[in-house]
């Protein structure tokens, strides 16, 4: 900040945060603070009053509070599950998946293969019986 008087000469003064800054108040009681040194004791009138802020960026509006990549929010959402599993019982907090493999039943339990097709002896064994199909009689020819 920087406060130049009408016989032009300036005084002026900078602060640099610690840490990066996004609310208002603290911001503005940095300035005023700023604003009061500078004038203190000063009887002239003023020129101008100049401010300049550096290495701004752009404020996330949407922080993440679980982590950044998908990894880490998976992580750490496994983490808090399983701490309040530990706290409050193993079923406080469970999937979609866990919560119907509670309310399974035997068939499901072991399903069959889903294939697209019968295997050749079931299908005979379905259209022939146990026996299956009358073997021909070879003929020999001599």
């Amino acid at each position: 900040m920087a406060v130049r008087f009408t016989d032009f000469t300036e005084v002026g003064t900078s602060h640099r945060f610690k840490h990066p800054q996004f609310l208002n108040s603290v911001i503005n009681t940095v300035m005023e603070a700023m604003f009061r040194d500078l004038m203190a004791g000063q009887q002239r009138p003023v020129r101008q009053i100049r401010i300049a802020m550096f290495n701004l960026e752009r404020l996330d509006t949407n922080p993440t509070l679980w982590g950044r990549t998908n990894e880490e929010r998976w992580g750490a959402l496994d983490d808090a599950t399983h701490q309040l599993n530990e706290q409050f019982g193993k079923t406080m907090l469970m999937t979609g998946a866990q919560f119907a493999l509670q309310h399974i039943d035997e068939s499901q339990k072991q399903p069959k293969a889903k294939c697209p097709f019968t295997p050749q002896r079931e299908m005979i064994t379905k259209l022939w019986g146990a026996t299956g199909p009358a073997k021909p009689m070879q003929s020999t020819l001599f």
